[in-house]
């Protein structure tokens, strides 16, 4: 019986750890800012669009419109609704003043029924010494991206 209490025991704190687990949490938030999103930009610089897949483990991979490269991001919750992140990339064809990387800094909020959010974002472009060539700061706009917007599309119909 005393073995049968300690197994029971250990099982137990085993899930209760697991309960607690950030990445438990953070699916337990979801959809929060996990998922697909369209992005768009305004700021100094011209406009442009992203896709962005914000992941449940705190990573962010994104698409932009005016490269054919993926660029990432690590990011965390620090209100309830609202995510910050870090965001970095590589320009391969030379940004601008010459810059070959960026690095992203985003304060996002996520609406109430969490389709959108809104945010603030920094970027700055640096050239091959370090160097800060260019910085452009604007806002952002994303509008969540599901399989459900697609329901009733005759081509998104499973084949059985």
């Amino acid at each position: 019986m005393r073995k049968l209490n300690i197994r029971f025991g250990t099982i137990l704190l085993v899930l209760g750890c697991f309960a607690f687990s950030p990445v438990v949490k953070a699916v337990e938030g979801a959809p929060g800012i996990v998922g697909l999103w369209l992005e768009h930009y305004t700021g100094l610089g011209p406009a442009y669009d992203t896709y962005a897949q914000w992941h449940s483990d705190g990573l962010e991979i994104e698409s932009p419109s005016f490269s054919l490269g993926q660029c990432q991001g690590t990011f965390r919750q620090i209100g309830t609704r609202t995510y910050q992140l870090f965001h970095v990339g590589w320009l391969p064809g030379g940004g601008p003043g010459g810059s070959v990387r960026f690095e992203l800094r985003e304060l996002n909020t996520v609406s109430v029924d969490k389709n959108s959010f809104d945010g603030t974002y920094d970027q700055k472009f640096f050239d091959a010494d370090g160097n800060v060539v260019f910085e452009d700061m604007g806002t952002l706009h994303g509008t969540r991206l599901s399989v459900d917007q697609f329901a009733n599309d005759s081509n998104a119909t499973a084949t059985k």
